[in-house]
């Protein structure tokens, strides 16, 4: 075998090797890409869960506005892989709502906490959120000291959210005219924010709580002096009509045996 033979097949065999690894290295560029665009799918997904299930409030208005922003971050990194017409749609309808939702002045609406199940799912929420939240830091999507201040509210809101139940049970209560039952519950809405009772967060919340909970016993005391005021008038009614009734019969007795 000549030298121009060997130097044609070492030229074929690398030639068959390079283009092996060409093939591998496309196909595992072709895998990495599906691995990114089934990964940004499932970021889409939670982060629209956080904006459409997590309650008002619990969400600030510029934690929306972030969640809003970093989905259409990932809506751009998307279309940057794979350009898709319904992506570029799904994302400009994203940023109308994301417009409204900043312009629109209107006070958002609390959801009543009024199912033990439904805390559970929100409570499970927050720790997905907290999650979401250190892989935004490490992708340095989000500012260290917003995510610490978000981690910080969350917390709040893992003991608010029991809170809020009790305080919920306390007005139904109250309206019912429960009202022993109303100042337990009133209690137990703050005996769930003790340990979290010197955070600053909490403070609204607790002085919130104590004022409703002073006006109940306050009215329930008043309500107990007047009951104790008019049963104390009504003895003292039942006494003098007792006392009018022994005169007049010790008068008629009198009069009776005077005829006699």
């Amino acid at each position: 075998m000549t030298a121009v033979t060997i130097t044609v097949l070492l030229l074929v065999i690398g030639g068959f090797i390079a283009f092996a690894i060409f093939l591998q290295l496309k196909e595992q560029a072709r895998l990495e890409k599906l691995r990114k665009v089934a990964t940004l799918n499932n970021q889409v997904r939670q982060v629209r869960r956080y904006l459409d299930e997590m309650p008002p409030q619990y969400q600030p208005k510029d934690m929306k506005m972030w969640l809003f922003s970093r989905m259409i971050a990932i809506y751009d990194q998307l279309i940057e892989l794979q350009p898709d017409p319904t992506l570029t749609r799904r994302r400009g309808h994203l940023a109308e709502e994301m417009a409204e939702f900043q312009t629109n002045k209107q006070k958002r609406r609390a959801k009543p906490m009024n199912d033990e199940l439904l805390i559970i799912e929100i409570k499970r929420l927050f720790e997905s959120f907290k999650s979401f939240l250190i892989l935004s830091q490490k992708e340095k999507t989000i500012d260290p000291d917003v995510v610490h201040r978000y981690s910080k509210l969350l917390n709040f809101y893992h003991y608010k959210v029991n809170s809020d139940y009790h305080a919920y049970l306390a007005r139904k209560a109250f309206l019912s005219g429960q009202m022993d039952t109303a100042v337990e519950m009133y209690k137990e809405a703050l005996s769930q924010l003790t340990p979290i009772k010197e955070s600053v967060e909490a403070q609204p919340t607790i002085l919130k709580l104590k004022d409703l909970l002073k006006e109940i016993e306050d009215d329930l005391a008043l309500q107990k002096a007047e009951e104790e005021i008019t049963k104390n008038i009504n003895n003292e009614e039942e006494g003098e009509l007792d006392d009018e009734w022994s005169k007049f019969i010790e008068d008629s007795s009198f009069k009776e045996k005077k005829r006699f």
